[in-house]
């Protein structure tokens, strides 16, 4: 900022001083600072947006959990894949999606603080179009991202949906998609939409 207002400082010397030498068309000088200024305000305005100094605060709501800028459930009840992802999409969310180590580590240990599943808790990762294809089901984005138990995805019966394995600290396994009694984890890009659990 400091640097910005000697820049502006500096312009306005060199046009006062070239106006005391030559006949100067005051409009265009004061055109010529205006439009520098706009563009040294735009420059500091993009780089405090960039730094995320400018985003809201995010307040997500009770029983959620916040990360950066998204919110989090973790269930304390356990279902099937399919009854936990259509409990997300009623509570304003979707089955958690986990694009990066950071943000694993942060789940893995939300998951140890909260209740212990048998078998873990499910994510929003499935193969269900093509084998070996694995996708995030709130926007069939491909899985980038992956912290996979040493020989899994195996599909060993048919296993089309991703979880947090309890037996192996946490790290993901493929699983039957059926298996009740799984923890799930919504996840919630927009705080005002999560909504609290019903059960």
């Amino acid at each position: 900022m400091f640097l910005s207002a000697v820049l502006v400082l500096c312009c306005i010397s060199m046009v006062d001083s070239t106006c005391s030498t030559n006949p100067c068309d005051i409009s265009t000088e004061k055109s010529m600072i205006a439009s520098m200024v706009q563009c040294m305000l735009q420059s500091i305005e993009n780089k405090i947006k960039a730094s995320g100094e400018c985003t809201a605060p995010v307040n997500c709501p009770a029983g959620w959990k916040k990360y950066k800028t998204n919110c989090y459930f973790f269930s304390p009840d356990g279902k099937n894949w399919h009854d936990a992802a259509k409990q997300c999409q009623t509570m304003g969310g979707y089955l958690a999606k986990i694009t990066d180590s950071e943000e694993n580590s942060w789940v893995v240990d939300m998951i140890t603080k909260s209740v212990k599943h048998k078998h873990g808790y499910w994510m929003g990762m499935t193969d269900f179009k093509n084998e070996g294809d694995w996708r995030w089901v709130n926007d069939s984005s491909p899985v980038s991202y992956s912290n996979w138990r040493r020989g899994n995805p195996d599909n060993a019966s048919n296993e089309d949906c991703g979880h947090f394995w309890s037996a192996a600290n946490y790290e993901w396994n493929d699983a039957i998609c059926s298996i009740d009694q799984m923890g799930y984890i919504c996840e919630c890009s927009d705080a005002s939409n999560c909504r609290p659990s019903k059960g």
